[in-house]
This record gives structure tokens, C-alpha cells and sequence, in this order.
């Protein structure tokens, strides 16, 4: 079999697609910067599913990759000039910081991330590069859980010394009722898709949703409109490797295979936290509450914000349409599919690890 074409250029598909992983990885991750686990289960995210059944084996990772996606399926046959692959990440990230504002928070929750991307037809620059969420939409790239704030809503509020009749009202209620009212939850949302995807930096609007009955539904920090915009750049942390796991079927499903990283480090400090915005009973009587909340987090933050955060993250790949020994064209997204149904029947693979002298030699770097 011809050795296709990406193998000379892995740097680039594997550095894309790990950095497009952590890329939504902080979409999820930012939440907890506002909070700590334990939160309720009917917060969490839900996703639709992706028109497959859940993976098993090497690809067990992959439970909502857009393969039925027609975008995925728009590669570039083998006689174009460049690339021509599908491919999917799915990340889980475990551990780091944030801080927005003045607050500071250790990523103690994982935070599961899924998407796909590909080369468009006749695109010999291969990056920017699209990248494709869910069937369900960019709202379904991050499953993640509301998370409780280390602060109570009084607190928060600054009850104390409070003279506002709003804040006033809240306060007493809280303070009354406590439990839920008295405690405040954070859900961070998708504000929109992945842009700029430049292999190791790009940027990934985010907002974060505040939950608790006294502060209404459509509490914010960051909205559709001004959201958060973050743009890590991603590395190889201390202690992190990198594996290759082929398809073991490699006569049925040839240039399938699957690249783990362990230990990839994400990292941004320019990125702006806009003001909280829509909390409380509603109308005027939100400014009080929202200026309230703002100055207690320290929010709008121009500067000082930070992001640093480290996971694992797998990517699926198949680069059938760049193989001159196979009957051309390929549909590389079709075949992924494959071999994810194939998987559901108990196929098992090897890890290879690798190290990254010979990771660099791999990718002709």
C-alpha cells in the first residue's frame, strides 16, 4: 500500500486537531473558574445523538462526531493539489485554572468536548480549517454540568452593606429561603463556532450562564452578541505523550487509525471577561443586581484574565482519498463511520507509543 500524502504533513493534521480539542475543552472548562463541582444533574448539558451507535474499542471516544454531517464528506480527491482527510476529536480535560475577573478557580470536573473537521475540495492551504460541530448544533460541542460558585448569593450581592430595594428584596429572600436560594450555579454554553482554527491557536466565543431562582433565566456572564473570546495556544505539557492506535482491521479499513495526546497544555492570557448582564426579576431593576454581582467578580475585566488547562484528547482519522493504492474517490468520512459500526462488534487495537524524537522523525519535522 502507497504511503498517502498526510503522513508527510502529520505535523500538521495532528497539531490541528489537538488544538482544535482543546480549543472547545475551554468553552467547557471555563465554567468552573466561577465554580466548584456538585451541581444538580438537571442542569447538565444534553446533546442529540450523531445517527450512530456508541463507538467501542479504539473509538469508543467518539460518541457525537458530525460524520453524517454532508460538510464532512466534502474532502479533496487524490488528484488536487494538498490534502484531503475527515477527522474527529474528542477531548477530555481534567485539570487546570482560570481566572476571570478576580476570581480564580481550580478544573477539578472533566469536561468531555466532540466535533469534527476537514480539508474543503480544492484548498491547498489546508488551514484556516472548518470545523464542524454535532448534528445538534455548536451547542452540543461541550457536555459539561453547572457547577456551584465557592461564594453564596449573598455574598455576592454584598448584602451587608446593600441599600438598593432590589438587592434588598433578594437579600432577605435568600437569606430566608436559603438552600438553593442562597446558592449560585454556573453553566458554561457555546456562543458561537470555532473560528480562526490556525492549527495551534484559534479562537471560541463562550458565555456562562448564573443559576438561581432569585436571579431569573437569562442571568449571563457573556452573551451570543458579546461573548467571551477566547484564543489559547496549545503545547505539549511536561509528562506528555503522544500514542498512535491503528484500526485492527486495517485490510477492511485502511488509513483509519487514531492519535491519543496525553498532556496537552492549552494556555491565554489576552482574552477580555465582559459584565454580567440579565440577572434578576427583570427590567431596570436587573442594573442594580448585574452592577452588584460585577463588582464583586471584579467583572468587565479588560485584562488579567488567564487560562491554563491540560487533557487528553483523541482524534480519528481516515485519509483513504489520499491512497493511490485504493479505488478512487474515497468518501473519508464514510469510512470512519464504518469503521465506528465495525467497532460495535468487539474489534480491539494496540497502543503504540511513541516519543516525540520520533514523532518529529514520523512527521518529517
Amino acid at each position: 500500500m502507497k504511503t498517502p500524502r498526510w503522513r508527510s504533513r502529520n505535523r500538521t493534521l495532528l497539531a490541528g486537531a489537538a488544538a482544535a480539542a482543546v480549543a472547545v475543552a475551554v468553552a467547557g472548562l471555563a465554567a468552573p473558574a466561577l465554580a466548584r463541582p456538585s451541581a444538580p444533574a438537571a442542569q447538565a448539558t444534553t446533546v442529540r445523538g450523531p445517527g450512530y451507535p456508541p463507538p467501542k474499542g479504539i473509538y469508543k471516544p467518539f460518541t457525537n462526531c458530525p460524520l453524517n454531517n454532508p460538510m464532512m464528506h466534502e474532502v479533496m480527491p487524490i488528484t488536487d493539489s494538498g490534502g484531503g482527510f475527515a477527522a474527529c476529536v474528542a477531548g477530555n480535560a481534567v485539570t487546570g485554572s482560570i481566572t476571570l475577573g478576580t476570581i480564580t478557580t481550580q478544573v477539578t470536573e472533566p469536561v468531555n468536548v466532540q466535533f469534527g473537521f476537514f480539508i474543503p475540495p480544492a484548498d491547498s492551504n489546508f488551514y484556516p480549517a472548518p470545523a464542524v460541530p454535532p448534528l445538534a448544533g455548536p451547542s452540543a460541542i461541550l457536555t459539561t454540568k453547572a457547577d456551584l460558585i465557592p461564594e453564596s448569593l449573598t455574598t455576592a450581592l454584598s448584602c451587608d452593606t446593600a441599600t438598593d430595594a432590589t438587592i434588598e428584596n433578594i437579600c432577605q429572600t435568600a437569606e430566608t429561603k436559603g438552600g438553593a436560594y442562597n446558592q449560585v450555579y454556573a453553566l458554561a454554553q457555546e456562543a458561537g463556532q470555532v473560528s480562526n482554527f490556525q492549527l495551534l491557536s484559534w479562537t471560541q466565543p463562550v458565555k456562562f450562564k448564573l443559576i438561581n431562582p432569585l436571579l431569573g433565566g437569562n442571568c449571563y456572564i457573556g452573551t451570543d452578541s458579546q461573548p467571551i473570546m477566547l484564543n489559547p495556544s496549545l503545547s505539549v505539557g511536561p509528562g506528555g505523550g503522544l500514542s498512535v492506535l491503528n484500526d485492527p482491521q486495517p485490510a477492511i479499513h485502511p488509513d483509519t487509525e487514531i492519535l491519543e495526546i496525553t498532556g496537552a497544555s492549552a494556555g491565554d492570557s489576552t482574552f477580555s471577561a465582559p459584565g454580567v448582564v440579565g440577572c434578576g426579576p427583570g427590567g431596570v431593576a436587573n442594573v442594580a443586581v448585574d452592577e452588584a454581582l460585577d463588582a464583586s467578580s471584579g467583572l468587565p475585566a479588560v485584562s488579567g484574565n488567564s487560562l491554563t488547562l491540560t487533557g487528553t484528547f483523541d482524534v480519528g482519522v481516515n485519509t483513504a482519498s489520499e491512497d493511490s493504492s485504493l479505488s478512487q474517490p474515497q468518501d473519508d468520512a464514510n469510512n470512519l463511520l464504518a469503521a465506528f459500526l465495525a467497532s460495535t462488534s468487539g474489534e480491539h487495537s494496540v497502543k503504540h507509543r511513541i516519543t516525540m524524537k520520533q514523532f518529529r522523525h514520523k512527521l518529517h519535522r
